[in-house]
């Protein structure tokens, strides 16, 4: 029996498991799909920006030196574009102080100026300055020719990716253009002559997605698929701008310091010097969330707490360059993603985590607290490790872990509600069965004994028959009306809406007027005082309870005690207790093992004690008799 009743349990717990579990298996599946169509990617986008823009400053190596061409140059020196002659006398002076590379994000397909012969012969006579072109574009019409006086091998195109939310977060490395010519970017010449000043050698190979290694640094490829983005255009050999390592500022000198000799010739000597237009006018500019430092912020003053920087053009190719720089020479600053397997695996893991650890607390707010704390580490933990390095999904696990936890707390509710409804309505049902047809049955058993005439018998039975008819009436009406009454005998219901103290004594004259064979001797009396009972605290079960204990604790008395002449209930209030207790002094035919067993009585008295957080006592009176007693303290506000 004890093997069958525990095979049950755990069949009914594995039910209830699986209903548990299957709603929240599905908010799992619905956010795998949600990721897998891209929904989320822009959210990806953002939540990256927003931990890159708030990563500490780190201690980069300053290499890069930007020369800024703003309005106040360009009215100095003639306007835009600038003349080749202003920017041949820069490019002199700048190589006096051995730069290892010198860039020039500006276009210079055709002459600017009556001096082209002096540009031409900067470029001619100065070896490691690359140009740029535009060459990526279907149209050949788009595209802009690089600077004639340059070999291929300095020149790199200009074209930068944008992501679908206008934000500039990838750096294109290599393509192939519609000619199906191999190109490198601006970027990638820059840090290949940079590169092979100190000694480390470019490899790539012809097919353009091989990957980028200088010496035995290699650069990854972005993939379509990488880190939180979802079939992107991924040709070409892409790489992702670790912005989280960039938030150092970039050193900048404008055009009129270096013609007029004003700078430090530490910013210029060993580094990556690029020139590019910072002008208003000229409106090379892209748009970052990830910065809180840009040149533009700088120079105009913006507020860091702005959530959208503009980043000139010249700026873009100098964070990629940074960023190659630092991986080849320092420890890697390169943003790294897992494979999209073990991305799903983790998204997957965070929603079991979710679905589990609402299971085990069985409580939606308990569930919400928890899985706001988690949230939090979970916050903490992505922090981190983009520090470090990672980019690991973040808006889809935080989704699953919350959404699989909250729906799966809901629904164990929910599940548990239902079946603690089904356990009160069958405890409902036995109490008032047994506190009414089975006290009526036990006194129609112990009157037979007595050879009662057949008539009597027969009223008997048919009243006891009408009592049953009745709390099924009543039950059905409880449940469809959800009415809050307790059934006492004979069609009469009490109001669990009135005071505790007139349901009491509503209990107590209906229970004693039944004929039962204890109450006839009965000569003594202590009339109860209920109105030291404060039900300000008590709610709709406690007061029904209240009432049950006490119709149960009389009902005996009736049932059980022989010859008594004394009945007395006593109600008190002390020491922030309260006490009921019910004495009377008949005899019983009970020995001591069969006085210490639990009954129903015992058992439904004993359930009422711990819902009010008190205890239930009986004992046998002296010298004879029983007292039946149940104490419990006065609720508190914070209870």
């Amino acid at each position: 029996m004890v093997l069958v009743n525990l095979w049950w349990k755990v069949r009914q717990q594995a039910k209830l498991t699986r209903e548990v579990i299957l709603p929240g298996s599905i908010i799992v599946g619905l956010i795998l799909i949600i990721r897998l169509t891209g929904f989320l990617q822009l959210y990806e986008w953002m939540s990256l920006d927003y931990f890159s823009r708030n990563c500490p400053s780190s201690n980069v190596a300053p290499r890069i030196t930007i020369v800024s061409i703003d309005e106040n140059d360009l009215r100095m020196f003639g306007g835009f574009p600038l003349p080749d002659d202003k920017l041949a006398k820069a490019l002199q002076i700048v190589n006096e102080y051995k730069p290892r590379v010198i860039g020039i994000d500006i276009f210079r397909d055709l002459p600017v100026g009556n001096n082209q012969n002096l540009l031409i012969q900067a470029f001619q006579k100065i070896p490691n300055i690359v140009g740029i072109e535009v060459a990526l574009n279907e149209k050949e019409t788009l595209n802009v020719k690089p600077p004639p006086a340059l070999p291929p091998e300095r020149i790199g195109f200009a074209d930068v990716l944008i992501d679908e939310d206008g934000k500039f977060r990838r750096s294109l490395l290599a393509s192939r253009d519609w000619n199906g010519e191999l190109k490198y970017s601006f970027v990638t010449q820059l840090a290949r002559v940079y590169l092979s000043s100190r000694g480390l050698n470019f490899e790539h190979g012809n097919r353009v997605k091989n990957p980028i290694k200088f010496d035995s640094v290699e650069i990854p490829a972005l993939k379509a698929n990488t880190g939180g983005y979802v079939n992107v255009d991924a040709n070409g050999n892409q790489m992702l701008v670790n912005f989280c390592s960039s938030q150092k500022p970039l050193t900048y000198i404008h055009l009129r310091d270096i013609i007029q000799r004003k700078f430090s010739p530490e910013l210029i000597k060993n580094r990556a010097v690029i020139f590019g237009v910072t002008a208003a006018s000229v409106k090379d500019t892209l748009i970052t969330s990830a910065l809180k430092h840009t040149l533009f912020s700088q120079i105009s003053g913006q507020s860091e707490s702005m959530p959208n920087q503009i980043i000139y053009g010249v700026e873009a190719h100098a964070h990629a360059l940074r960023q190659i720089l630092s991986t080849v020479l320092d420890k890697p600053k390169l943003l790294k993603t897992w494979s999209n397997f073990w991305e799903y695996v983790w998204i997957v893991i965070w929603g079991i985590i979710g679905v589990i650890l609402s299971v085990i607390l069985q409580s939606p707010w308990k569930s919400l607290v928890s899985i706001a704390i988690i949230c939090i580490k979970h916050t903490i933990l992505f922090y981190l490790l983009l520090i470090w390095g990672w980019w690991i999904p973040f808006i889809p696990t935080c989704l699953v872990f919350s959404l699989a936890g909250l729906t799966t707390s809901f629904f164990d509710r929910g599940l548990r509600a239902e079946l603690k409804q089904r356990r009160d309505t069958i405890e409902r049902t036995y109490e008032e069965v047994h506190n009414g047809p089975l006290q009526s049955l036990a006194v129609i058993l112990r009157s037979s004994q007595e050879d009662l005439p057949i008539e009597i018998l027969r009223e008997e039975l048919q009243n006891l028959n009408k009592e049953l008819r009745n709390i099924f009436e009543y039950l059905q009406q409880e449940a469809m009306n959800q009415t809050n009454s307790l059934y006492l005998q004979d069609s009469l219901f009490i109001d669990l809406q009135n005071p505790i103290s007139e349901l009491l004594y509503q209990v107590y004259d209906q229970t004693l007027n039944q004929q039962l064979p204890g109450f006839s001797s009965l000569q003594t009396f202590i009339s109860p005082i209920f109105d030291c009972y404060d039900d300000k605290h008590l709610n709709i079960e406690e007061k029904r309870g209240l009432c049950l204990f006490l119709q149960e604790a009389l009902y005996n008395v009736g049932k059980h005690a022989k010859n008594a002449t004394r009945l007395d209930v006593y109600c008190s209030y002390r020491g922030n207790l309260y006490s009921l207790r019910i004495t009377d002094n008949g005899e019983t035919s009970f020995n001591q093992q069969q006085f210490l067993r639990q009954g129903q009585g015992t058992r439904q008295a004993k359930a009422i004690a711990n819902r009010l957080r008190g205890k239930f006592r009986r004992r046998q009176n002296t010298p004879q008799g029983t007292i039946c007693e149940l104490i419990w303290p006065r609720k508190r506000w914070l209870w």
